[in-house]
């Protein structure tokens, strides 16, 4: 049986494998991502990555700093938490965007982290995001990114995928989100959770890049771990 393309992604990013072994979904495995993201919540794993007693982040490449959550709040505490990541960022040669450079996600893909079949995770529910531009992107908690920032592996049970077909096009007046809310709406008995969702069909290639984005995003409020 061929793979899906999830299983496909993480085959090629997968460590560990015995010789000629295909990855399927039910599997543990251990990933090298290509990038991890964190945001204002950076300052929290850095807290847990000190507590590691590692000197050094082991790949200065694979995290990327983006600073998009708490901007409004020009407080003392606020613009010192920011110093303090900036200066952490700083000491180990990651790429770090301040705050007002743009949305997490929006810089991933616009500054070219994300790549079509790459493998993208970050502390936040949206990293679905990247699915837009076929790549798999999925959320860790805070640990698992400190984990990443010392090891630079992850593990992960490959979860099952589920295809929706998209087929038509949209009627006037009708966007990309309202497809995802829709299906949102029309299964919401938990059938999608902890899945992946495979778009497909000849609707899903007239969505323009936008809509694209906005579909895999939602996939998080569907209840999938990526789209």
């Amino acid at each position: 049986m061929a793979q899906t393309v999830i299983e496909k992604i993480v085959q090629n990013h997968a460590v560990g494998l015995k010789d000629g072994q295909i990855v399927r979904a039910g599997d543990y495995v251990t990933l090298v991502p290509d990038h991890v993201m964190t945001h204002d919540n950076t300052s929290a794993v850095m807290g847990k990555f000190n507590g590691l007693g590692v000197p050094r982040i082991k790949n200065p490449r694979q995290p990327v700093f983006t600073l998009d959550h708490n901007i409004q709040d020009h407080s003392d505490d606020n613009q010192a938490k920011y110093a303090k990541i900036a200066e952490f960022a700083a000491a180990n040669g990651v790429d770090a965007y301040p705050a007002g450079r743009g949305i997490g996600h929006q810089i991933m893909i616009e500054e070219g982290y994300v790549q079509p079949g790459g493998f993208c995770v970050a502390s936040d529910s949206h990293s679905n995001t990247y699915g837009g531009i076929g790549a798999l992107g999925t959320p860790v908690v805070r640990t698992d990114a400190a984990a990443l920032w010392a090891i630079g592996t992850v593990w992960w049970q490959i979860p099952r995928t589920i295809k929706v077909n998209l087929n038509g096009a949209l009627a006037a007046g009708v966007t990309g989100k309202d497809v995802i809310i829709t299906l949102c709406g029309m299964y919401n008995q938990g059938e999608v959770l902890n899945a992946v969702i495979e778009f497909g069909g000849s609707g899903t290639a007239k969505l323009n890049m936008e809509e694209r984005l906005s579909n895999a995003k939602t996939t998080t409020e569907w209840g999938a771990l990526a789209g």
